[in-house]
């Protein structure tokens, strides 16, 4: 039997949402160098209207404002702040803020 080698290609939609099934936040400059997708926001649409419950936060660092994405439990299970977060100076503080200002 033959059985080609053939491995399914993920969509965006589907590397944004596992990422942040992981826990990990991801915001446009992240999509961009870990995915190479240009345009996050849209990805966000599309996950949303497909029903996955997404957070999101507005934050300003240096001057530059951008928004950070996550997909959470509840308030009581932050999404981690692990290295892909530190990178941009994301931090657990920002996560729960946006958590509290709900």
């Amino acid at each position: 039997m033959f059985t080609p080698l053939h491995t399914p290609i993920k969509s965006q939609n589907d590397k944004v949402k596992e990422h942040m099934l992981a826990g990990h936040t991801i915001d446009t400059w992240q999509a961009y160098k870990l995915y190479t997708i240009t345009c996050l926001a849209q990805r966000i649409y599309d996950l949303k209207q497909a029903g996955v419950s997404i957070s999101s936060k507005i934050i300003t660092r240096n001057g530059k404002t951008f928004s950070i994405y996550w997909i959470e439990a509840g308030c009581n299970s932050l999404p981690a702040t692990g290295h892909n977060n530190a990178i941009e100076g994301v931090s657990s503080t920002d996560v729960e803020i946006a958590c509290n200002d709900k």
